[in-house]
Parts: structure tokens; C-alpha cells; sequence
């Protein structure tokens, strides 16, 4: 019954930088710039952790930022299939050398909420993405995207209207 909501409230999640009429503020990555992205298969707060919802366009919009990309599935069957399993986050290096990374995308849920159950109406979410370098300089690059969303009010529907409202107006009141 959720995952209809989470579904429908992930995709919205791409459209929470989208800020409409205004500039968007960038921020420059710190450091040597990475050539290849691993994105971290494991959303820290995200509940399931592991869920791909979670990851929905990341791969496909880092890539376009011209990265080569690591998907979080590939990346979750190497780091599983490796040595460095137990310790995965103490080691960036570590899981660098394992990925073939230059970094690593990690999302942080701080928090993340969907109403009702059934069709969407109401969204919030507290999100961060961090990019920690696999090559010992650390963060190099954060975003924090706090933001709401609601559905619009809508007149009810009258059964005996036309689909198209402006087809057939409604009659004018006589004063």
C-alpha cells in the first residue's frame, strides 16, 4: 500500500532543485574532480535502506553531468561480494580501490514524508546528498534540500457538467 506512494513521491524527489523564476545557487566540487561516481547503495535514515526507489535518476543525471557512473546496484553486488564488506564506510579508499571510484554519492534522509495513503497529496522531505572522495580529500561536495509539496485544490467534480468546463459555462447568476 506504501509503495504507491513512495513510488510516486520519489519521482518527485528530482524536481526538488528545481526552483521556478529564480537562480539557482551552485556549488563547486573541492578538490581534484572525480572522473567516476559510485552512488552509495545504502540510504543512511532511508527506510529500506536499499531500496532503488531511493536511487530513481540518480545514475542517469550524474552521468549527464558527464561523470562515468557506478549504479548502486553494480555497486552493492561488488562492495557484497568483497573483502571490505564489514567496514564498508570506515574505508573510502578501501571501497574506492573495490568500485574503481573516484568517489562516492551518498543520500541522507533526514526525514521523508508521503500522505495519504492512496493518491498523493502531500509530500515533505529534509534530503542531503554528499560526494566523499575515495582519494583521501574527504567531502567534496554537498547539497541539502529541504521542501514541501501539495497537490492543488481542486473544484469538485459535478456529474451533470461537461468534461469541458469553458465548452459549457456556467449559467451567470441574475442579480
Amino acid at each position: 500500500m506504501l509503495r504507491p506512494i513512495f513510488s510516486v513521491a520519489l519521482v518527485m524527489l528530482p524536481f526538488t532543485g528545481c526552483l521556478f523564476s529564480a537562480a539557482v545557487e551552485t556549488s563547486p566540487i573541492r578538490g581534484e574532480v572525480p572522473g567516476t561516481i559510485a552512488i552509495w547503495p545504502f540510504v543512511s535514515g532511508g527506510v529500506p535502506p536499499d531500496a532503488d526507489l531511493w536511487f530513481s535518476g540518480m545514475s542517469y543525471h550524474v552521468g549527464r553531468r558527464g561523470y562515468r557512473v557506478i549504479a548502486p546496484g553494480v555497486a552493492r553486488e561488488v562492495l557484497i561480494g568483497s573483502d571490505i564488506a564489514p567496514a564498508l564506510s570506515d574505508d573510502w579508499g578501501a571501497v574506492g580501490r573495490a568500485l574503481h571510484a573516484d568517489a562516492v554519492l551518498l543520500v541522507e534522509v533526514s526525514s521523508f514524508e508521503a500522505r495519504p495513503a492512496g493518491a498523493l497529496r502531500h509530500a515533505s522531505w529534509d534530503l542531503t546528498w554528499r560526494l566523499v572522495s575515495t582519494r583521501g580529500q574527504g567531502e567534496q561536495w554537498s547539497h541539502r534540500a529541504h521542501g514541501r509539496w501539495r497537490q492543488a485544490d481542486r473544484d469538485p467534480m459535478d456529474a451533470t457538467r461537461r468534461f469541458d468546463a469553458m465548452a459549457s459555462p456556467p449559467p451567470s447568476k441574475a442579480t
